[in-house]
């Protein structure tokens, strides 16, 4: 009797310590036989763009990535939730961190993507994933993430113009070094959508300069002076940073950098009645901070035109500060464009609709 009343009890103690194990340590989510892949990037643009911006990531480019899938069980639980998988991003997202990916790196071969150590999609079908990106990746050209792989929610990036030590107005600025910045989203994937697609937006503005000499007489087309232009630049103190809080907008940090953009350093020769567009044969990009409106600081910051030039004889320079009814927006390309009237420039800024990433002005990041 006492020996059936040890082996009872030896029983139940084996399947307490079962049930008890059991909850302590939860069976892992299970994985498909199917890594997740990236498809070619897309990005949003309204038309095509000839020289600068892009349209088309670059062959071996990269961008980065964090991922996203499994909530967790409570903010002091990192036991990750199964159930929470077929969960739309709205309902998991005070719950859940970047388990998936964290600052991945994935390149693009010209046709597809690729990154190291592949990650595999879990093995049920109904699950929803989602993705956010940055590009480029290169942290010295300019992104930097904010929150931590610990971070509830969707992340924050932060772009800041590599532009080095410029504190000075002397200091002499390279267009070239900029980078056409994007960001994208992609939310609530699910395993048999195939390729995790991405649409990446622009958040700098652009400008392309242009130069119109209407010194002709309409009456006598074969009338005019020619006008050359020596030197176009445009210098202050201009914005330096943004950060992109993807659920939330933008943020505009306090930072400036100070320089010169030299867009035309050797003549250009205008005819009578011509134009020579996108002068300078690059789109000069810029953070434009729209959260300051001031005719001295507003949008990209304190910053003036300066234009040198010859006409009928006579060597010139003419200043131009921002006009007060121009409120450039991140993801929009505008036109400067400088109207040579009379014997003086008047400068007006448009928006090139050729030109036209997205319409812009609004402080909340809008993903399609």
């Amino acid at each position: 009797m006492k020996r059936n009343q040890s082996i009872f009890t030896l029983a139940a103690l084996v399947l307490a310590m079962t049930a008890c194990n059991n909850e302590e340590i939860p069976v892992p989510p299970s994985y498909s036989d199917q890594y997740i892949e990236f498809g070619a990037p897309s990005i949003h643009v309204e038309a095509e763009t000839k020289v600068g911006p892009i349209d088309q990531l670059p062959e071996g480019s990269s961008f980065g990535v964090l991922g996203y899938c499994l909530a967790q069980k409570a903010p002091d639980d990192a036991t990750l939730v199964e159930s929470s998988g077929a969960l739309p991003w709205e309902n998991k997202k005070n719950l859940i961190k970047p388990t998936l990916f964290y600052q991945k790196e994935v390149t693009y071969s010209g046709s597809g993507c690729s990154y190291e150590n592949p990650v595999k999609w879990y093995d049920p079908t109904n699950y929803l994933y989602s993705f956010f990106a940055y590009y480029p990746f290169a942290p010295e050209s300019g992104f930097s993430i904010l929150s931590d792989e610990n971070t509830f929610g969707a992340p924050s990036v932060k772009f800041t113009m590599p532009v080095g030590n410029a504190n000075d107005i002397s200091y002499d600025l390279n267009q070239h070094e900029i980078p056409d910045a994007m960001v994208a989203q992609e939310i609530d994937v699910q395993r048999n959508e195939g390729v995790v697609p991405l649409n990446f937006y622009h958040i700098l503005a652009g400008l392309n300069f242009q130069v119109n000499n209407y010194n002709k007489d309409p009456e006598d087309p074969g009338t005019g002076i020619e006008l050359t232009v020596h030197s176009l630049k445009l210098q202050g103190e201009f914005y330096k940073s943004i950060v992109i809080n993807f659920d939330k907008g933008y943020d505009y940090p306090n930072e400036t950098y100070q320089g010169t953009y030299t867009l035309v350093e050797s003549d250009i020769s205008v005819p009578a009645g011509t134009s020579i567009t996108e002068i300078g044969k690059r789109t000069l990009l810029l953070v434009s901070n729209i959260s300051q409106t001031g005719k001295e600081n507003g949008y990209f910051g304190n910053i003036e035109v300066v234009i040198e030039y010859t006409f009928g004889g006579e060597r010139k320079t003419q200043r131009f500060t921002r006009p007060e009814n121009f409120l450039p927006a991140g993801g929009t390309i505008y036109t400067p464009q400088l109207d040579f009237i009379s014997n003086a420039f008047v400068l007006n800024f448009i928006v090139d609709n050729n030109y036209q990433w997205e319409d812009g002005g609004d402080s909340d990041i809008t993903f399609e």
